[in-house]
């Protein structure tokens, strides 16, 4: 049993051994005219087919005029009433214009009111799917006295 454990041991090793050191890492360790029988002959070069070009169709129609795009953009302002607690403003496109943004800020403070914003949106809101015909800013007072006056304004595209 010792016998077959040790040929088992030094078949294994003899063969690790000669691939360590008979390795091929590179073309370079072959000698040029092997290298050359391995390579062999080059093929033809492929060709690439393409079809011929169709004759142009027929001119399409003329499409419809489009509708007049945005000629400008003018700012619209809304400032609401002096309160202790809240102020509320809403400033509005005029009909046939379409809102493209807003904003809202607090126009003046008096005593020692805080102002902080409650909400700055687009309205009605988007509600059943109408279109915002406005901006709506509302400002609350955070401080224990004084007042805030809301301001708010919109940005309107004109056809």
């Amino acid at each position: 049993m010792v016998i077959a454990c040790l040929a088992l041991f030094v078949a294994s090793t003899g063969t690790s051994i000669a691939a360590s050191h008979y390795l091929i890492t590179s073309t370079k360790q072959i000698k040029p005219s092997v290298l050359k029988q391995l390579k062999g002959a080059k093929g033809p070069r492929g060709q690439s087919v393409t079809g011929l070009t169709g004759p142009q169709g027929p001119k399409g129609d003329t499409g419809a005029t489009g509708a007049s795009g945005t000629t400008h953009v003018v700012r619209r302002y809304a400032v609401g009433t002096a309160d202790t607690s809240f102020s509320t403003a809403e400033a509005t496109c005029n009909t046939g214009e379409t809102v493209t943004g807003g904003g809202a800020d607090y126009n003046s403070i008096t005593g020692a009111a805080i102002p902080d914003v409650r909400w700055n949106g687009p309205t009605p809101y988007g509600l059943n799917n109408n279109p915002a015909t406005g901006w709506e800013a509302v400002i609350d007072n955070r401080g224990p006295s004084g007042t805030v006056t809301a301001l708010a304004w919109v940005m309107c595209a004109q056809p």
